[in-house]
């Protein structure tokens, strides 16, 4: 089971990365996070972010992630320290 992370989108990096500020952590994560971290997102559950990375651009990014709250579920870090994740729209409770 992979780490799991929740917080508000704050910046649009590029069209397949962004900056968040973490709120939550699972309780059984295995490794611990910043309370700023960059995440570079491999696949996006957002219905209004196209899944191919060729088809968006960042003021379509900034529109939908920015200010919102994200859950990120971590595979690891690229060469770049940034989180390599899942993104989707956090639920209802918040989690």
């Amino acid at each position: 089971m992979s780490d799991i992370i929740w917080g508000t989108v704050t910046k649009i990096i590029t069209t397949n990365s962004f900056e968040m500020n973490v709120s939550h952590q699972k309780d059984t994560n295995q490794d611990s996070y910043q309370d700023v971290e960059q995440i570079q997102f491999t696949e996006i559950d957002i219905p209004s972010i196209p899944v191919d990375e060729n088809s968006r651009n960042i003021p379509q990014i900034e529109e939908s992630l920015n200010n919102k709250f994200v859950k990120c579920e971590i595979s690891g870090r690229n060469s770049e320290n940034k989180l390599v994740c899942t993104v989707s729209h956090s639920g209802a409770g918040g989690y």
